[in-house]
C-alpha cells in the first residue's frame, strides 16, 4: 500500500521516512512486526524508538539515513558521528566525491609534511589539528556517498 509522500503530516523523522517510502502506517507496522499503535507512538514522539526497530525501519523504508540520524540524535555515541550532507542525486554524489578527492590530496600532503621528522612539534600542532579536521570533512563526504550509493533507488 502506498501513501502520498507530499503529505504535510510527515513532520516526525520516522514518519517522514515512512512517507517517503510510500507506506501507510498500517502496512509499515506489519512489515516492521509491530502494532500500528506502537508505530503511531514512535511517529508522534511519545514513545522512544528502540535501536532494533530503527534498524528495521532503515531496511524497510530503504533509508539508512534514519539509522544515522537516530544514533546522532539519541545515542550517547552520536557525538562521535560526523555531520554529513546527503546527496540527493547521482550528480550530488559525484560532487561529494570530487570535493573529497580534492581535499584529501591537500590534507595528505599537509600531514606528511608535518610528520616528516617523525613527530608533531609544538609549532606544528595547530596545522596538524586543522589537517585532522579536514580529514573529518573528507570522511563525512565519503560516508554520505557510501550511504547514498547503498540506497535502493528503484
Amino acid at each position: 500500500m502506498e501513501v502520498n509522500t507530499t503529505n504535510k503530516q510527515c513532520d516526525n523523522e520516522y514518519k517522514l521516512c515512512r512517507c517517503a517510502a510510500g507506506l501507510t502506517q498500517e502496512y509499515a507496522s506489519e512489515l516492521l512486526g509491530i502494532a500500528p499503535r506502537t508505530l503511531q507512538g514512535y511517529e508522534s514522539g511519545n514513545t522512544k524508538v528502540p535501536d532494533d526497530i530503527v534498524a528495521s525501519m532503515a531496511d524497510v523504508y530503504k533509508s539508512p539515513m534514519i539509522a544515522w540520524w537516530h544514533l546522532k540524535t539519541y545515542s550517547i555515541l552520536g557525538k562521535f558521528l560526523p555531520e554529513i550532507i546527503m546527496p540527493q542525486t547521482d550528480g550530488d554524489m559525484a560532487f561529494q566525491l570530487t570535493a573529497a578527492k580534492r581535499k584529501l590530496g591537500i590534507v595528505v600532503d599537509d600531514i606528511m609534511r608535518i610528520l616528516d621528522d617523525g613527530k608533531i612539534g609544538a609549532d606544528e600542532r595547530a596545522d596538524f589539528d586543522q589537517a585532522i579536521e579536514l580529514v573529518r570533512v573528507v570522511n563525512a563526504k565519503l560516508l554520505s556517498v557510501i550511504i547514498y550509493a547503498g540506497e535502493d533507488k528503484q
